[in-house]
């Protein structure tokens, strides 16, 4: 092409936000469109909150007693121990949330 024909040529405009929306919208298929919005999750009470940071103080409590209380056992021994009780609450707890 020549520089002329550059020039005269205008360069293309993006899509205005609305219309990419329309064009969302337009290829989604109808059940889609049609399909009701879902429930929000019922909202957490400040009991169930308690009881989660309770574990958590708990499990942090007791491995800082038994690092205090056993000093020549390996911390990576007394953190697996501790993460395998946490990790049993956390699945009681979240058992129980559901």
């Amino acid at each position: 092409m020549s520089k002329r024909n550059k020039k005269t040529q205008q360069p293309e405009q993006p899509a205005a936000p609305q219309d990419a929306g329309q064009q969302q919208a337009a290829q989604l298929p109808p059940d889609v469109l049609a399909a009701p919005a879902e429930q929000p999750a019922a909202p957490v009470s400040k009991t169930q909150i308690l009881v989660f940071w309770s574990g958590v103080v708990l499990a942090l409590s007791l491995a800082w007693l038994l690092d205090y209380l056993l000093p020549g056992t390996p911390e990576s021994v007394i953190e697996r121990w501790i993460m395998l009780g946490f990790a049993v609450f956390l699945g009681f707890f979240l058992y129980k949330l559901k």
